[in-house]
């Protein structure tokens, strides 16, 4: 099946983390990231249409190859993007039509927006460092709204700790310093992994129910998890048998806030996504000493429906850390992800699954 770069030339282009479409809301337009080699920081947004015209360098930022900027869109104008200044991360909200910044945030960025809003953490590192947004005076997670820039603390560090305490699991240094931080399609909901002393390989997975404060927790979590709607999600189940994280086991499943795996979804993942139907989802071979090829899943099935090969580009992939990251277009018809190139170098690509989703 016919893989599409993004961009030509000899530099590196990069997509976001997985899950993180590179479409605007109305499919016609798409951001990713240029480089002109994987050794340095120095990196450019970019805008283009979806049918690959008109590429636009909007800014420069510094970051590593790890999920690029992480740059996706709020709405069919703005876009925000993951930057690094002193050392510390800084996400910005940026209208790509005027240039303006709306908003320079020092934080830990998280997924994406929902419904306008945007979620990121602070820790220790970061306080003081937002003058600008002195509402931000506490450890914990905040929610901004886009629209009107308003900043809610959503949970602050001492809520974070009671409630792994609370499962009967315990805090260590880095507990209140979470990641992944995703709020539910309807923003009622916010989830986080956190590092507990009793998951030292997985992590836990942690939810907070923004209304009710009622909390949950999954120890030695799935992993690279999203929301599979409201109240459950998609994330891949993987196993260590005291040696290594076993590429041949893993798969795709579907899990309540608690954890039970309510149904399987797909076969041999690492990184994963759902299409906005949820009727396919994709995984990437992402393990040390493999390909990390793409797979296409129909739903309930572990026999891939499609493969899409990448080069056994190991350098790239693990020291260079550039991973597939598949995410699905808005209409299911793409699915998007991270090429490493044979030689050395990598692709933002697509691949028009059109004809498979039938």
């Amino acid at each position: 099946m016919k893989i599409t770069k993004i961009a030509d030339g000899n530099h590196s282009t990069l997509l976001g983390m997985n899950g993180g479409c590179p479409e605007s809301p109305d499919g016609k337009r798409l951001v990713y990231a240029l480089k002109s080699n994987l050794d340095e920081n120095k990196t450019k947004i970019i805008i283009c249409n979806a049918d690959l015209t008109n590429h636009r360098h909007i800014f420069t930022v510094n970051c590593g190859n790890h999920n690029g900027p992480s740059a996706t869109f709020v709405d069919n104008s703005t876009i925000v993007f993951r930057d690094s200044i002193d050392n510390l991360p800084v996400f910005r909200i940026m209208d790509v039509d005027t240039g303006e910044i709306k908003y320079k945030i020092t934080a830990k960025e998280s997924h994406c927006a929902e419904n306008g809003k945007y979620p990121f953490s602070i820790s220790a590192e970061f306080i003081g460092k937002n003058p600008d947004y002195p509402e931000i005076s506490e450890c914990g997670i905040y929610v901004l709204d886009i629209a009107d820039g308003k900043i809610t603390l959503a949970a602050s560090e001492t809520e974070i700790l009671d409630m792994v305490k609370s499962h009967g699991l315990t805090p260590n240094e880095h507990t209140a310093s979470v990641s992944h931080v995703q709020l539910n399609p309807s923003g009622t909901a916010v989830m986080m992994r956190l590092g507990v002393a009793e998951c030292p390989v997985f992590g836990a997975l942690g939810c907070i129910d923004l209304d009710t404060k009622v909390t949950h927790i999954i120890p030695d979590k799935p992993v690279h998890q999203l929301w599979f709607d409201d109240d459950t999600y998609m994330a891949t189940r993987q196993f260590n048998q005291g040696r290594h994280i076993e590429m041949e086991t893993s798969y795709i499943a579907r899990f309540s806030k608690d954890g039970e795996e309510l149904e399987i979804l797909g076969g041999i993942s690492n990184h994963m996504d759902g299409s906005a139907d949820r009727c396919y989802f994709a995984g990437d071979r992402c393990y040390p000493g493999f390909a990390p090829n793409v797979y296409l899943y129909k739903r309930g099935s572990k026999e891939p429906a499609a493969e899409f090969e990448i080069p056994d580009e190991q350098e790239t992939v693990w020291q260079k850390q550039v991973h597939p990251n598949p995410s699905f277009s808005r209409d299911g018809k793409r699915l998007y992800f991270n090429r490493p190139r044979a030689g050395g170098g990598t692709d933002a690509v697509f691949a028009d699954i059109s004809e498979l989703i039938k």
